[in-house]
């Protein structure tokens, strides 16, 4: 990872469908630009309860609310904040060595988390200090 240009969290539009059946929300991954994903999973809380609290070295994550709202700090260089609910268009991509703070603003919240990553404890920083002294080292 040595003098690659950090890349920062953004946020993307996803068109959606609405009729007197419900909502409809495609999505194509052909939009995501060198994003092949090889591991999704649901994430799933409560009012105040709070996930992530890690940094990923390679992984690449694009999280789509479902229900209610949750709030996403993330950290690098520099602090970004964003609330992500169900009712909007847009979804979070995060690029990797980005820390992340998740805050659940309802009950009965879910996201869902697309990873370009399999899973590996290794993938992970778990330690704020030493995410800071990597990034620190690495651009």
């Amino acid at each position: 990872m040595r003098n690659k240009k950090l890349l920062k969290p953004t946020l993307l539009r996803i068109k959606k469908i609405k009729n007197n059946n419900g909502t409809l929300i495609p999505l194509y991954f052909n939009k995501f630009r060198s994003f092949k994903a090889k591991r999704i999973f649901i994430v799933k809380g409560n009012k105040n309860f709070i996930r992530g609290q890690h940094a990923h070295k390679k992984c690449t994550q694009i999280i789509i609310q479902i229900d209610g709202e949750t709030e996403i700090v993330i950290i690098n260089k520099k602090k970004y904040k964003f609330k992500l609910n169900s009712t909007q268009n847009r979804i979070l991509r995060i690029p990797p060595m980005n820390w992340v703070n998740i805050t659940f603003k309802k009950n009965k919240s879910s996201f869902l988390v697309l990873c370009d990553v399999n899973f590996s404890k290794r993938e992970y920083i778990y330690s704020f200090k030493k995410f800071q002294k990597k990034l620190n080292s690495n651009v």
